[in-house]
């Protein structure tokens, strides 16, 4: 069916519907990493190294909800 690819959603937006369940939460979009990043920013001026730890595990880690791929 050619118009059967259209209709059916990127595995993009299939990923970003789904929350995020971890124990640290990982940032979903561009507006929580600018968020995380900044966060982690102020920690490694301030020298806090639980804030550091905190934000890289936000950064870093895969995430099943954004970084899992979707099965069709």
């Amino acid at each position: 069916m050619p118009g059967a690819e259209a209709d059916r959603p990127s595995a993009v937006e299939e990923t970003s519907k789904r929350p995020c369940t971890c124990v640290i939460a990982h940032v979903q979009n561009d507006e929580e990493r600018a968020r995380v990043q900044a966060a982690l920013d102020n920690a490694l001026r301030t020298n806090d190294a639980q804030a550091v730890l905190v934000a890289c595990m936000q950064l870093m880690q895969p995430c099943p909800a954004r970084d899992e791929p979707v099965a069709r």
